[in-house]
């Protein structure tokens, strides 16, 4: 039995990482420290960009397909 994956297609971005970033933005909004802040908002870009380009692991490669 396959396991399919939670992503319907390649360009959908990982819904947990997006959920991760506006954690962190909520986060920097709410601070008064600035360095707090920046650092907050760093890392809230880094989940956006894994976000993007996340692939699932349960996703078979064509090499595992049987024909």
């Amino acid at each position: 039995m396959l396991r399919k994956s939670m992503h319907t297609s390649p360009g959908e971005p990982s819904f947990f990482y997006l959920m991760m970033a506006e954690s962190c933005f909520r986060q920097a909004a709410s601070t008064h420290h600035p360095k707090a802040r920046d650092t907050l908002r760093d890392i809230g870009r880094n989940y956006l960009l894994k976000a993007n380009d996340v692939s699932s692991v349960l996703e078979p490669t064509p090499t595992q397909q049987n024909p």
